[in-house]
């Protein structure tokens, strides 16, 4: 499993997200962004999930947001420089 990924998400302030929550309404939305889905102490802060796909095998992780790329140019630079295969962009 991975440790970081690149996807495209929305912004968020909480994991309630803009559905329910009024300040992720305000930042509501989408960037791509650099995914540490191995965060520490798992399990123990609530935390945003995410599908991931390894193989055939489809997981549901927790994650940190580790970078907010500003263009996916960018973003595909750092997964090149970086050796990140699993990317969406």
């Amino acid at each position: 499993m991975p440790k970081y990924i690149i996807r495209r998400i929305a912004t968020a302030h909480c994991k309630r997200g803009p559905a329910r929550c009024e300040k992720c309404r305000a930042l509501d939305t989408t960037k791509l962004c650099l995914l540490d889905v191995a965060p520490p102490q798992p399990g123990m802060i609530q935390r945003r999930v995410i599908d991931v796909v390894t193989g055939s095998a489809k997981a549901f992780l927790e994650f940190d947001v580790a970078r907010v790329f500003e263009t996916e140019e960018e973003a595909r630079g750092y997964a090149a420089e970086h050796g990140i295969e699993d990317a969406e962009f």
